[in-house]
């Protein structure tokens, strides 16, 4: 199982919007609007890397209102 940390900023007043929208999506386990240089922390669960990228690329940065992802793969 791979797993990965994604740190998501959402254009103003969108963050409990963006999160829900998150927590819909399959291999994403938990969402939260957060402090700091990101609004939302994401985890993602997905069999592999690859398929984290893909659902990073293909249903992630196409939410309207995000304006910035970073994805850290968790390796231990």
């Amino acid at each position: 199982m791979a797993k990965a940390y994604l740190k998501v900023n959402v254009a103003p007043g969108k963050e409990k919007i963006i999160r829900s929208a998150l927590s819909e999506i399959k291999g994403i386990k938990e969402a939260s609007i957060t402090t700091g240089d990101q609004d939302i922390i994401a985890l993602i669960e997905e069999e592999d890397f690859e398929s984290i990228l893909k659902l990073v690329l293909t249903k992630l940065r196409i939410i309207d209102g995000i304006t910035r992802t970073d994805t850290s793969l968790i390796l231990e």
